[in-house]
């Protein structure tokens, strides 16, 4: 004989109330971490990003939760075929330093958040190369900080080379920004327009010329004349 319910004591039930303590916000992101200390050891890797004779093993679902373009490559085993290892293998041809690769990483994976306030990569090459990391498999954030970078100690002596960045990976933003500074700077203006690396880039020194004719003059008001004195006799 089955009991199909849990036998009620007494002939109308009463409620009873437990208080328990709150939960508690622990404030830990164990999932996060645990990651990153798979990261960190190299342990549970399923992909490897190859890049100048060097290797960076990561972990698929990471890569493919950030972006799009990982998710689509990691998920067609003809365009990531796996390597000696059991690895999928990702062969990044167009990055020169493999620096950039780290930081991307270290990037996807939150590794050490602090000090990406102060990002400084230690030339402007590994900027690009992490530049085109982000333009490749479209991180915005890591374009943001590599940009923000690429907005330090401007000087009209690397302008032209800034603004040349500029152009090549769509950081409109930061152009009419740095382009708004020196139209309003004529001194510095001038120093840019005559400097021979202009003449290369016969469209930025189009927009710098069309951008200062753009530029009101100041209105000088002339004030009163002052009185002039009279001679003495």
């Amino acid at each position: 004989m089955s009991i199909e319910r849990m036998p009620e004591l007494g002939t109308k039930p009463i409620s009873l109330t437990v208080k328990l303590p709150a939960i508690k916000d622990r404030g830990t992101d164990h999932l996060g971490e645990g990651l990153r200390e798979l990261y960190r050891r190299g342990d549970l890797t399923d992909v490897a990003l190859l890049c100048a004779e060097q290797t960076f093993k990561c972990h698929r679902v990471v890569l493919a939760a950030q972006s799009e373009v990982f998710k689509e490559g990691l998920g067609n085993a003809s365009t990531a075929p796996p390597g000696p290892g059991g690895k999928q293998e990702v062969r990044l041809a167009d990055i020169a330093n493999p620096e950039a690769v780290k930081f991307m990483l270290d990037y996807l994976y939150r590794v050490n958040a602090d000090i990406w306030e102060d990002y400084n990569p230690r030339t402007q090459e590994i900027n690009k190369d992490v530049l085109r990391l982000a333009q490749n498999f479209r991180l915005p954030g890591l374009t943001e900080k590599a940009m923000h970078w690429l907005a330090q100690d401007l000087t009209t002596g690397n302008v032209v080379e800034r603004l040349t960045i500029c152009e090549d990976f769509g950081l409109g933003a930061l152009r009419e920004r740095i382009l708004e500074q020196l139209t309003y700077n004529k001194r510095a203006l001038a120093e840019v327009a005559s400097s021979p690396q202009i003449m290369s880039y016969p469209k930025l020194m189009q927009a710098m010329l069309q951008l200062a004719a753009a530029v009101p003059e100041p209105d000088i008001k002339s004030g009163p004349q002052p009185k002039k004195k009279g001679r003495k006799a």
